[in-house]
């Protein structure tokens, strides 16, 4: 467990890292492109009729990028963030509710949701388990937790550890090892925050070389969750496939790497997880 004093440093950190994109997060991010959207649209209407639509929270909301979406299909929809900045992007609506919270001590009642959503929040936290202790608080029985866009530790710790420089690569290869090695110095530089800044913010990621899925899978279970599934999205080199050769080709080529799980679980940047209470 991380202590105290790391911890706030690490909350600290992930404030000034989002205060300072908050503006343009919404227009910059990856999330926001179509083919996301659609794809986490479809789990979010998919959990609203399984749920009847009552409720959803989502911890670390950010700008409202699944609120934006939760909110055509839940009755009630609550976000909470620890960055104020980010709060203020979201757009107000008659069912929406949002709140400066950190997500390990949140102040709703037992079995208060139908739904809790976590994306691309987990990796930010010095610690997973007290959050997800929470999150199995607040959910009803029957309820679902759905997370997403966290780093595959299978695939960032191979490209963390990988020197292109004492190793012939090729191109495609070298520019996701560059994106990992130096993601700390390129935003260091693109929003005016320091590295250290970065890294810390990026907990999970630059300390833990990401989450491992498998780990995640068997916590929930231990904590009460009837079950957890998660599953490996965005191979190493999908969003150039899908954008600059042909869309069909990423499909039929995701469709191969799950095909041969476990063994290309090294080739998936992220994964979803879907565990229901």
């Amino acid at each position: 467990m991380t202590d105290m004093k790391l911890s706030k440093m690490i909350k600290q950190a992930n404030i000034e890292y989002h205060s300072s994109m908050a503006s343009t997060y919404n227009t910059e991010q990856p999330h926001y492109r179509a083919e996301n959207k659609s794809r986490v649209e479809k789990i979010i209407s998919d959990l609203a009729e399984k749920t009847g639509g009552g409720s959803l929270l989502d911890i670390g909301c950010g700008t409202g990028f699944v609120i934006d979406i939760a909110k055509k299909y839940f009755d009630k929809v609550v976000g909470i963030d620890l960055t104020k900045a980010m709060l203020d992007e979201i757009k107000p609506a008659a069912n929406v509710m949002t709140y400066i919270s950190d997500s390990e001590n949140m102040q709703f009642d037992d079995e208060s949701f139908d739904v809790c959503t976590a994306y691309s929040f987990l990796h930010h936290l010095p610690d997973i388990e007290p959050t997800m202790h929470e999150v199995f608080r607040i959910l009803r029985l029957g309820g679902y937790l759905y997370s997403d866009a966290d780093p595959n530790w299978y695939c960032f710790s191979e490209l963390e550890k990988t020197a292109i420089d004492k190793i012939d690569v090729s191109e495609s290869l070298r520019t996701e090892v560059v994106s990992v090695h130096d993601v700390a110095s390129a935003l260091e530089e693109k929003y005016k925050i320091s590295a250290d800044t970065v890294s810390m913010a990026e907990f999970q990621t630059s300390a833990k070389g990401g989450i491992k899925s498998d780990w995640l899978e068997d916590f929930l279970r231990v904590i009460g969750f009837k079950s957890a599934a998660a599953h490996f999205t965005w191979f190493l080199g999908q969003g150039n496939i899908m954008h600059n050769i042909s869309s069909e080709l990423a499909i039929a080529l995701d469709d191969y790497l799950k095909s041969m799980l476990p063994l290309s679980r090294n080739l998936y940047k992220y994964f979803k997880l879907i565990a229901q209470k």
